[in-house]
């Protein structure tokens, strides 16, 4: 994670369609034309590995996103992250959400049915996007790099408050 001292932005999850990375991946290339010292990591493994590295390939960029393997301690990576991307076509609440907002990671997610709106407090407590909309994630990626840090701690703050509905 040396390579990331500036941070990163985190995305995890199977490798699927579901999780709409191949969309993830060609949104950040928007804003890396813009930001080309943003990083973006994606954890997990699956049938659509190949296709993520031949896409970050073709739009060369291997310096800015990287894959990495499934680990069990995905709390590490999202503790030091600027923000954690929910870039899905479907979901349930999204236990990966809550898990990010207990690390104090701030989440920004697709609109997508069955939970991330109703967990982010339809934006209150994160930043959500259109699902799978071409450069919707784009423009979540700019309004939260020029978030103020008070709103940033609230939104957070709102998040983590939210992570109690959907626990045990």
């Amino acid at each position: 994670l040396k390579k990331f001292k500036n941070g990163f932005f985190l995305a995890a999850g199977r490798f699927t369609k579901q999780k709409n990375f191949i969309y993830l991946i060609k949104e950040f290339k928007k804003f890396y034309e813009l930001y080309p010292d943003e990083k973006l990591i994606i954890i997990g493994d699956g049938e659509l590995k190949n296709k993520m590295i031949n896409e970050i390939n073709i739009n060369k960029l291997n310096n800015n996103i990287e894959i990495f393997e499934y680990t069990n301690n995905l709390y590490s990576y999202m503790k030091k992250s600027k923000a954690f991307i929910l870039s899905s076509l479907w979901e349930e609440v999204g236990f990966v959400i809550v898990e990010a907002a207990l690390c104090n990671s701030f989440v920004i997610s697709s609109n997508c049915k069955n939970g991330p709106e109703e967990f982010l407090l339809n934006g209150k407590g994160g930043i959500l996007f259109e699902s799978n909309s071409e450069n919707k994630l784009f423009e979540c990626l700019k309004e939260f790099k020029n978030i103020k840090k008070d709103e940033l701690f609230e939104k957070k703050l709102l998040a983590k408050k939210s992570c109690f509905k959907f626990t045990m």
